[in-house]
């Protein structure tokens, strides 16, 4: 289970330094983490409470205040706790949590069913750590999820190294967007392109790479061709979300993963058996020869 490491240091006169000085800093260093949004004085989608998932399962976020002077608490997983305060900039809220004998600066914005955390901690001196620098994926309490499937694992913390094209297929619903972007980068380009063959997950895969800072170059080449912008892509998950229709949305990604699976785990030979794989090359043929687009997808769902 993973929390935010909490090493107890010495105090120093660092760790006196103004919140305002120290908050600048980690907003400069975490601005290749962080999306931007119009600047707003309440965020009223942001109060509730909100439970972690993947590396950030056993943590919680409970904000009782999302106005002008937000409130809140944050729970580790381990048990210990941080108030929430600071201020809102462009859209999230900045603040450091004040852990026993180390600060640690965030910034929360709101992200479909729940929010997003960019955590950077800071050393005895106040000093940012870029390298321990991650974002945090939360829920909504409430929202129900499906449960991880055998072939789940974490999220890939850079992009570079491989990742099994079934892996990722069983794993990105769970992880936050800056995952999805290195694992979608980490399949490699002979499966991006088989995803894009099945344009109900491309577009839910697309959903989540638009949401994330990294990765901006492969986005631009999901998307070439496609008929559709990210902001056709949250406009029209935000609308099926705010008329309940959102888990249509994922039951049909989900059937197109149940068709696509066996076809990515023949073509690797972890299935050899002539009844499955042969099906499973015919639908890829079919899937292949129809070029449905993304703006074809978004427009079945208006």
């Amino acid at each position: 289970m993973s929390s935010i490491e909490i090493r107890p240091a010495p105090r120093s006169a660092g760790l006196r330094r103004p919140l305002a000085a120290l908050a600048a800093l980690g907003i400069a260093l975490l601005g290749a983490l962080l999306s931007a949004a119009p600047a707003r004085a309440q965020n009223p989608e942001m109060e509730g409470r909100f439970v972690g998932i993947g590396p950030a399962r056993g943590m919680q976020v409970e904000i009782t205040d999302a106005g002008r002077n937000p409130a809140g608490m944050f729970h580790d997983s381990n048990g210990v706790e941080a108030t929430i305060g600071g201020g809102w900039k462009n859209g999230g809220l900045e603040a450091l949590l004040n852990f026993p004998g180390r600060p640690v600066f965030v910034r929360l914005t709101p992200s479909a069913l729940g929010m997003q955390m960019a955590v950077l901690p800071l050393d005895p001196e106040g000093k940012p750590l870029r390298e321990q620098a991650r974002v945090l994926a939360f829920l909504r309490e409430g929202i129900e999820t499906p449960e991880q499937p055998a072939l789940y694992q974490d999220p890939p913390k850079r992009a570079g190294s491989e990742i099994d094209p079934d892996v990722f297929l069983a794993s990105y619903q769970f992880w936050p967007p800056e995952g999805v972007a290195n694992g979608f980068d980490n399949i490699g380009p002979r499966y991006r392109t088989i995803l894009r063959m099945f344009p109900q997950i491309h577009a839910d895969v697309l959903w989540k790479l638009c949401q994330a800072e990294t990765q901006r170059g492969l986005l631009a080449e999901a998307l070439r061709g496609q008929g559709a912008s990210c902001a056709d892509i949250e406009a029209t998950v935000s609308r099926l979300q705010e008329t309940g229709r959102f888990s249509d949305w994922k039951a049909a990604v989900d059937r197109e993963i149940a068709q696509l699976m066996p076809a990515v785990q023949c073509s690797r030979g972890y299935i050899v058996k002539e009844e499955v794989c042969a099906p499973a090359s015919q639908r890829v043929a079919k899937a292949a020869v129809s070029l449905e687009t993304l703006g074809a997808v978004l427009g079945r769902w208006r």
